[in-house]
């Protein structure tokens, strides 16, 4: 369980994010949509302590985390994905899953089954794998390192539809063993098709928190938050 108090973060002292309080429950899938520049990635990237919070506490489980910190969030085991696909460019495609990999842990799903890419280039430089390949490898790194808590910021970019689909579904299966999934994403529709819930941010505060069932069945509640 992720849970956030408070919360204020941004750039230079100047907030993007202001007096946000949530918790995200154990076993959700949240669809973390938006317009561009509402927040979204500020709020990513200082939940996964890349970016240092300007007020409040995110705790992860009960335990708070200290503020830009992502070392000791990934050792607590909140892993997130940012939008450059965070791979290293001059190491395997199996040294990137070798380094992601947390002592002890087994996620309940087969990365090597489940990305191609993994499976045909596993000898490969990440370097030299085309942009949608290194978004399979991130996933992975980030599937395999988050224990409790997995977080992805344009999570599609780069994926054809079908793989899309396979890893929303394996997200599902990764959550019902107790991990919350947060993604972020361009494209609103896959998303709130899988989520179990849907967040949407403008102008740096959550406007819309519902099942993602209901913004199912009524999605221009969504589509004012999307559309210019």
């Amino acid at each position: 369980m992720i849970e956030v108090n408070a919360l204020a973060a941004g750039y230079d002292g100047i907030p993007v994010v202001s007096h946000l309080d949530l918790t995200l429950a154990a076993g959700e899938v949240v669809a973390l949509l938006g317009r561009n520049g509402m927040g979204k990635t500020t709020m990513m990237r200082t939940l996964a302590g890349h970016l240092p919070s300007i007020d409040g506490d995110v705790l992860l489980d009960g335990s708070p985390l200290r503020s830009g910190r992502a070392d000791l969030a990934a050792r607590a085991g909140m892993s997130f994905l940012p939008d450059d696909r965070g791979v290293f460019p001059r190491l395997t495609v199996a040294e990137n899953l070798a380094l992601a990999r947390r002592r002890g842990y087994q996620p309940p799903v087969d990365v090597v089954a489940l990305f191609p890419v993994i499976r045909e280039r596993m000898n490969v430089n990440a370097q030299d794998l085309s942009g949608g390949q290194k978004q399979q490898v991130g996933l992975a790194r980030a599937i395999l390192a988050g224990e409790k808590a997995i977080l992805v910021d344009e999570f599609s970019q780069g994926l054809q539809p079908s793989l899309v689909r396979d890893v929303l579904a394996a997200f599902h299966e990764i959550a019902r063993a107790g991990v919350v999934i947060v993604l972020v994403d361009q494209s609103p529709q896959p998303l709130v098709e899988f989520a179990t819930r849907v967040l949407a941010m403008d102008k740096g505060a959550i406007v819309l928190d519902s099942p993602a069932a209901v913004v199912r069945e009524d999605p221009q509640a969504l589509l004012d938050f999307l559309v210019v």
